[in-house]
C-alpha cells in the first residue's frame, strides 16, 4: 500500500513536471538570472558609489555658485544675478577658483591615500578598502547639507569636505578597490567579463545620476535635499559592504604569517617600493620600440585626461553665464546626455570595432577627432540647442582612453600589468589637479575676451595627442609587417 502510494507521487510529480515544458525557457531564463546574481560582489558598490558621485557633481557646483554670490552681495542681487554685470564677473571668478581649490583639496591627499589602500588590500584583506571612499564621502556630504541648511557658514567650507573625502581615498581609491577585489576572486578566463560588467556599472551610474539630482533638485528646491539623498547612497554602500561583501586574503603559508609581524606589515605598509616599482616599469628598456610606446601612449593619455578634468570643471560656469543662463536642472540633464550618449556608442559600437578589425590607435583617433569637434562647438555655442549637439558631435571621445589602455597593455609583460596600471591611476588623479589649475585660471582671465577660449584651447591641445596616435599607427603596422616579412623570409629558408 506504501509503495503504491509512492508510486502514485511519483507519477503525480512526472505529470506536473511535464505540465509546465512549455515555460522550460522561462525556467532557464530564471536559472541564469540566479547564477548571474550570484556571483555579483562588488558591481553594486561601484554602481552606487558612481551615481551618487555623478548625481553630486552638478548640485556640488551649483552650491559653490550660489554660496560664493551670497558671501559678496546681497540676495536680490543673487536672485537676478546675470543682469547685473559687476556681480556676474565676481561670482564666476569666485567660484572657478574655489572649484580649483576644492579639487586640489580632493586629489593631492588621495593620490597618496590610494597607494596605501592598495598595499592593505595586498597585504591583510580586499573587503575593507571598500570603505573608506564611501565612509569620507558621507562625512563631506554631512558638510555640504549643513552649508546648505545655514548661510552663515562660509564657501571655504567645500575645501573642507573635499579633504575629508581625499584623505579616505576619493574616487580613484573606490575603482582601484573594486578592481582589486574582482581580480582577485576570479580566474583568468573570466575576469574580461567582470571587468567589462564593473565599466558597464560605471556607465549606468554617470548616466542616472545627474538626471535624479536634477529631478529631485527641481522638486524640492533645496541643495540640502540632495545631498542628503547621496549621503543615503553611500550609507547603502558602507552596509553593502560590511554585511554583503566577503572577505578575501590572498593565501599565505604559517611561516610567511609569521613573518608578517606588525612592525613587518607596517614597513611594508609604508614603504616606497611600490612607487619605484612603478616607475621602472614605464622607464626601463623594453625591445621593439616598446618603451618608446610606452612613452607616448602615457604621454597621449596625460593630455587626454587634463582636457577632461579641466573641461569638466568650467563647463557648469560657462552655461550659467550669459547668453545661456542655464538653471541646475538644465545642466544635470545635459550632463546625464553626454555621459549617456557616449557610454552608448561605446557598448554599441565596439562589437562592430573588433569585427571591422580597427587598430586601437585609428579608434583613438577618431575618438579624439570627435571630442575635438564637441569642444570646438561647446566654446562657440550660444544657445541650448548648439549646446544639446555636443553630446552628439561628441559622442566617441569615450572610445579614447579605452583604446590608449588596450594599446597600454600591450606594451608590458603580464606581470607587470599591476603597476602599469597603478602609475596610470596616479597620472589620472595628477591629470585631475592639472586640467583643474589650468581651466579654472584661464576661464576667469578669458572670459571677457570671449568665453568659449578654454574649450577651444582644449580642442587644439588634442591635436598633440591626434598627432602622436597617428605616427603610433604608422609605425606599429610598419613594425608589424616588417615582422611577419622576417618571418616568412625565415620559413621559405628553412623550408
Amino acid at each position: 500500500m506504501e509503495r503504491s502510494v509512492s508510486d502514485a507521487s511519483s507519477t503525480d510529480l512526472v505529470t506536473s513536471t511535464d505540465s509546465f515544458t512549455p515555460s522550460a525557457p522561462v525556467a532557464s531564463t530564471l536559472v541564469k538570472f540566479k547564477k548571474a546574481l550570484s556571483i555579483v560582489t562588488v558591481e553594486p558598490v561601484l554602481f552606487l558609489y558612481m551615481l551618487a558621485t555623478f548625481m553630486q557633481y552638478s548640485v556640488f557646483q551649483d552650491l559653490v555658485y550660489q554660496k560664493t554670490c551670497q558671501s559678496n552681495f546681497n540676495s536680490s542681487v543673487c536672485q537676478d544675478l546675470n543682469s547685473n554685470s559687476y556681480a556676474l564677473d565676481v561670482v564666476q571668478e569666485q567660484a572657478s577658483h574655489w572649484i580649483l581649490g576644492s579639487t586640489a583639496a580632493l586629489t593631492i591627499p588621495s593620490i597618496i591615500v590610494a597607494n596605501y589602500l592598495g598595499s592593505y588590500s595586498d597585504l591583510y584583506d580586499r573587503k575593507w578598502p571598500l570603505l573608506f571612499p564611501a565612509c569620507g564621502m558621507v562625512l563631506a556630504s554631512i558638510v555640504y547639507i549643513l552649508m546648505s541648511l545655514y548661510d552663515s557658514i562660509p564657501v571655504s567650507m567645500i575645501v573642507l569636505a573635499s579633504f575629508l573625502s581625499g584623505i579616505f581615498g576619493g574616487f580613484v581609491s573606490c575603482i582601484m578597490s573594486v578592481m582589486s577585489y574582482i581580480s582577485a576572486v576570479t580566474s583568468e578566463e573570466s575576469r574580461s567579463l567582470r571587468v567589462a560588467m564593473l565599466e558597464a556599472m560605471t556607465f549606468c551610474g554617470g548616466t542616472v545620476g545627474p538626471f535624479i539630482g536634477g529631478a529631485l533638485l527641481g522638486a524640492t528646491q533645496s541643495h540640502a535635499a540632495v545631498f542628503l539623498v547621496i549621503m543615503a547612497f553611500y550609507v547603502v554602500v558602507i552596509l553593502y559592504v560590511i554585511f554583503l561583501v566577503p572577505s578575501v586574503k590572498d593565501d599565505r603559508s604559517a611561516d610567511e604569517q609569521l613573518l608578517l609581524t606588525s612592525e613587518n606589515y607596517c614597513r611594508k605598509l609604508f614603504s616606497c617600493h611600490h612607487f619605484q616599482s612603478s616607475l621602472q616599469t614605464c622607464f626601463k628598456p623594453r625591445p621593439n620600440n616598446r618603451r618608446r610606446n610606452l612613452l607616448l601612449l602615457i604621454s597621449c593619455a596625460l593630455i587626454t585626461m587634463t582636457v577632461t578634468a579641466g573641461e569638466m570643471d568650467v563647463a557648469y560656469l560657462f552655461t550659467k553665464d550669459d547668453p545661456l543662463n542655464w538653471s541646475y536642472e538644465t545642466y544635470s540633464y545635459y550632463f546625464g546626455l553626454k555621459f549617456g550618449v557616449g557610454a552608448l556608442s561605446l557598448i554599441a559600437l565596439s562589437p562592430v570595432v573588433r569585427r571591422l578589425n580597427l587598430q586601437e590607435a585609428i579608434t583613438c583617433c577618431i575618438g579624439l577627432v570627435s571630442k575635438a569637434a564637441g569642444l570646438v562647438l561647446h566654446g562657440f555655442a550660444t544657445t541650448s540647442v548648439m549646446m544639446f549637439c555636443v553630446p552628439f558631435l561628441s559622442m566617441f571621445n569615450t572610445f579614447c582612453l579605452p583604446s590608449i589602455r588596450s594599446l597600454l597593455s600591450k606594451q608590458v609583460d603580464p606581470n607587470e600589468l599591476g603597476k602599469l596600471f597603478a602609475f596610470v591611476a596616479s597620472i589620472e588623479n595628477i591629470c585631475t589637479l592639472l586640467g583643474s589649475i589650468v581651466f579654472n585660471i584661464l576661464y576667469p582671465l578669458t572670459r571677457s575676451i570671449f568665453r568659449g577660449f578654454t574649450f577651444e584651447l582644449a580642442a587644439i591641445l588634442l591635436i598633440i595627442p591626434l598627432i602622436i596616435m597617428s605616427y603610433l599607427s604608422y609605425q606599429m603596422k610598419r613594425e608589424l609587417y616588417y615582422v611577419s616579412t622576417t618571418a616568412a623570409r625565415r620559413s621559405d629558408t628553412s623550408a
